[in-house]
């Protein structure tokens, strides 16, 4: 459906490139894209650098084959080490003769040294997961095709397409290879693919959806593309915006790592904090909203916020609030999941999640419990210890990067147990203190939770009195019967009252329900003065903004 010779092919040049300038022979493109793997085929066959040149294609599954052009595109056929003979070189025809496919990959590896040397040759090994090297002998054959000077005089190549190079190469074959990560698609790819798929269904587009289509598709890749987009097709008849943003969701979070959704909260969600708020709007959220008028200023747009505090302060519905207030997605990274008992998959895990978030950049990435990445000195002893450091220095780097996109919101409940290289100025743009809620702060959280705020999302009950008396009577008796309640135990508070309010069959929540659900809590005050001032020591510590931090005492003394 889509002509991918018109689409980027950069990445191949860049690849034939240093095969020119004699960096390697050994070219790997790492990619899963299996439209860019038929990209790669479409080039050799049809660019005349390559054009003229011995064409080979090895698959565990289809053994050796010989890559040609056709009318409809590249065709492969079984090679023959004789044009005329009936017996082809095929990883088929051996593992019926009771050799394993991995002994077959060796044995054709053998015949392809010879072609290489003999005459200009590509040749291209695709679909290998992994390695088993005493048993194919593909990295004894890398290394030494990556420093034969016959290869080098045939001006032969060998490019391996792999979703992950590390799998099957150890890490001194990786420094005699070219290794070229292969973007998933531009903004330009996908609105051409877009627009040709439009055209073969005939769906109209005009400029308004097909932009909207180009940012919601932001980070897959050429077969995910084209593949939502039929799947939309053929359950709506129509590229519909919202569906396209599911499936891209679902195939997100096959990774594993990555959850990303439109955001559903704003700050009209977030009750109380107004300090907090009033601070993120002047010094993040305007400068997002006016990039012009930042670049003129020579101001940097924010790349990190940290935000730490005790559990159930709203820290998670904040970030997401954030992202809607900037109007941008939101990308939860599962941290829980970069780690894996297999020794390099958790670095793997992390670099896959990383390139994926920045693909789909500029977003909120929210980085829950961010301590997980642990300590420089703290980390096991061993391969897993070593392994762990690795991830540390991947996710510091990405912290540190000066073009990245993504914005990152971390969390935590423990900030000493960050390493300081976390919060040392230039990582977190900002470091905020998120307390439990105040006197005025509680009654606004109960106010969000009973669906009262004028612009808030959140279903409104059935109530017995007014609203104005009942926020006179929420303040008056309620909210003191909350003091260092979090603002999860105050939405917990809400739905223990509408339970008292059901189980007692009446028609609309009352003040009794409000007063029984709030005696039912069971709070150590003196554990959670304790926590508070706790928190505003670290916040002194962390936050070196004087001007906020005075405004944040002042909201706590008011209690």
């Amino acid at each position: 459906m889509t002509r991918l010779q018109d689409l980027d092919s950069g990445w191949i040049e860049d690849g034939l490139l240093k095969r020119r300038s004699n960096y390697s022979p050994i070219i790997c493109f790492e990619t899963a894209d299996p439209k860019r793997l038929y990209q790669l085929k479409e080039y050799f066959v049809s660019n005349p650098d390559v054009a003229s040149f011995e064409r080979l294609v090895y698959d565990p599954w289809d053994g050796l084959t010989r890559l040609s052009p056709s009318a409809e595109g590249p065709v492969q056929e079984p090679y023959k080490k004789d044009p005329k003979s009936d017996t082809p070189v095929s990883r088929k025809l051996t593992r019926e003769q009771g050799a394993s496919p991995l002994v077959a990959f060796k044995s054709v590896l053998k015949e392809v040294d010879k072609q290489l040397k003999k005459e200009p040759t590509v040749f291209l090994i695709q679909n290998l997961a992994d390695n088993r090297e005493p048993e194919t002998g593909l990295q004894s054959a890398l290394r030494a095709w990556a420093i034969d000077p016959g290869l080098t005089a045939q001006k032969s190549a060998v490019f391996v397409v792999t979703s992950d190079i590390n799998s099957i190469l150890d890490e001194f074959t990786r420094q005699l290879v070219v290794i070229i990560t292969v973007d998933p698609a531009s903004d330009e790819e996908r609105e051409r693919i877009i627009e040709w798929t439009a055209h073969e269904l005939e769906v109209t587009l005009n400029a308004e959806a097909l932009s909207e289509l180009i940012v919601a598709t932001a980070g897959l890749n050429l077969h995910q593309l084209e593949s939502i987009l039929l799947e939309s097709y053929y359950s709506a008849h129509a590229f519909e915006l919202s569906t396209i943003k599911d499936l891209k969701s679902n195939l997100v979070r096959r990774s594993g790592t990555l959850e990303v959704r439109d955001p559903v909260n704003s700050f009209d969600d977030v009750g109380g904090y107004d300090v907090v708020k009033d601070f993120v709007r002047k010094y993040i959220i305007n400068v997002l909203k006016q990039p012009d008028r930042s670049r003129r200023f020579a101001l940097p747009l924010p790349k990190g916020i940290l935000l730490f505090g005790p559990p159930g302060t709203g820290k998670t519905l904040f970030a997401d609030a954030l992202a809607k207030e900037i109007n941008l997605p939101f990308i939860n990274l599962v941290t829980e999941n970069i780690y894996s008992k297999w020794l390099g998959e958790s670095g793997q895990n992390l670099r896959n999640a990383i390139a994926l978030a920045e693909k789909m950049s500029p977003a909120v990435v929210f980085v829950d419990e961010i301590d997980r990445f642990g300590k420089r000195g703290a980390s096991a002893a061993g391969s897993a210890g070593e392994e762990t450091k690795r991830v540390f220095s991947q996710f510091l780097e990405w912290l540190g990067r000066p073009n990245r996109q993504a914005i990152i919101v971390g969390t935590t409940n423990v900030p000493e147990h960050l390493d300081e290289a976390f919060t040392r100025t230039g990582r977190f743009d900002y470091k905020i203190p998120f307390l439990y809620p105040g006197r005025g702060a509680r009654l606004e959280i109960l106010k969000v939770h009973l669906g009262l705020q004028e612009k808030g999302s959140r279903p409104r009950p059935p109530l017995a009195i007014a609203d104005e008396a009942l926020l006179g009577f929420l303040e008056a008796e309620v909210v003191p019967l909350t003091r260092n309640f979090s603002g999860a135990e105050l939405e917990e508070l809400v739905t223990r009252a509408k339970r008292k309010a059901f189980d007692r069959g009446a028609t609309a929540l009352g003040k009794e329900d409000f007063l029984e659900a709030a005696q039912t809590f069971r709070i150590d005050h003196r554990r959670r003065q304790s926590l508070i001032e706790d928190y505003l020591d670290q916040a002194a510590k962390y936050t070196d903004d004087q001007q906020f931090l005075d405004s944040l005492q002042e909201e706590v003394e008011q209690e």
